[in-house]
């Protein structure tokens, strides 16, 4: 039974904590910075671990740990993992910054352990069976919407709509499905990135600096273009994804409680309206993927590694530096920490 460690003890520690104990693993230490969110998390899991100590969180034998905890919270665990061959599930995004993350990838490229990343939209099937239909096509175009409804009912951790923590909605919301583009792409990498924002709703909640609206442009190296509309104060939320090109127009996912469960559009002059199977070709999400990874030691499981996951932090990275600016910024990308590479 592999013995998996939480960092992070909030909605989506628990959520994780289900998954790992549905595939039969065991969670058998929790670290919070809230001793009663880690006492609470610990109970349910059966851990005999809960704490806000990093160093007595690494006291159990660990095969693998998940890391929820926000942003800035990435380096220490990260390294602590690495220095004892400790396997990696980290949310998104990977890091805060390029250079915190350069730091981590430092720590794991050393140590040589599994380290993924939580894009599940990778796992996805209806996203899965898009990348398979666009490959070997030309598309010029891909067009993405994210919306979500926090600033409506704020059913949210706060820290979500509180940029100096989040990041703001690039990083914590738009980053899932702009890392989807570039997965159906074939993991195109990024050129450079503009964005614009507002937040014009709650003005009343200054404690919320997050803006609620988004408009972002941003170029591949693989001669794709791509637009992006993020919302969060909407009613209705989900992803949406359009690919366009010379023989084809294909949409999957729809927003405002559309069903999102089919691809529909032309292909090489024919129509195409296609149900999506309910699992993808490996019957398994993104954190069973990963605990089958540590078993089988099959890293091909992996759908977006830490390494690869650095290219969507820089994209994320540049249109959030480029918000306000008025022009493009030239992405860094490079995820190796001595140098650093410029498009």
């Amino acid at each position: 039974m592999l013995k998996i460690g939480i960092v992070g003890a909030g909605k989506m520690g628990h959520r994780h904590q289900s998954t790992i104990a549905a595939y039969g693993a065991q969670v058998v230490a929790v670290h919070d910075l809230h001793l009663s969110a880690a006492q609470e998390l610990a109970t349910i899991a059966g851990a005999k671990i809960a704490t806000t100590d990093l160093e007595r969180f690494f006291e159990p034998k660990m095969d693998g740990m998940v890391i929820t905890a926000p942003p800035p919270v990435r380096l220490e665990p990260v390294r602590g993992a690495c220095e004892r061959g400790i396997h990696l599930m980290i949310e998104k995004p990977p890091a805060l910054s390029m250079a915190e993350g350069r730091a981590c990838f430092a720590h794991i490229k050393n140590a040589a352990v599994i380290a993924a990343v939580g894009f599940q939209l990778r796992y996805t099937p209806i996203y899965e069976r898009l990348k398979a239909l666009l490959e070997g096509e030309t598309v010029h175009l891909a067009h993405t919407a994210c919306t979500v409804d926090y600033y409506l009912n704020f059913r949210m951790s706060p820290w979500f709509l509180q940029r100096q923590i989040s990041g703001g909605p690039i990083a914590e919301q738009a980053i899932h499905i702009l890392d989807c583009v570039r997965f159906i792409m074939g993991n195109a990498e990024p050129i450079q990135a503009h964005a614009l924002g507002a937040k014009n709703m709650a003005l009343d909640r200054t404690e919320f600096d997050a803006e609620n609206a988004i408009q972002m442009m941003y170029e591949l190296d693989n001669g794709v273009f791509g637009t992006h509309l993020n919302h969060c104060g909407t009613e209705r939320g989900g992803f949406a994804l359009e690919a366009i090109g010379p023989h084809l127009h294909l949409q999957a996912g729809a927003q405002g409680g559309a069903s999102s469960d089919r691809i529909v559009g032309y292909l090489h002059g024919n129509d195409f309206n296609e149900p999506v199977p309910p699992e993808n070709s490996l019957g398994l999400d993104k954190i069973s993927a990963w605990l089958r990874a540590i078993e089988t030691g099959d890293r091909s499981l992996i759908r977006s590694d830490f390494e690869d996951a650095m290219h969507t932090l820089a994209l994320v990275e540049a249109a959030i530096e480029s918000q306000g600016t008025g022009s493009f910024v030239k992405v860094a990308s490079n995820p190796n920490p001595v140098g650093e590479e410029k498009y």
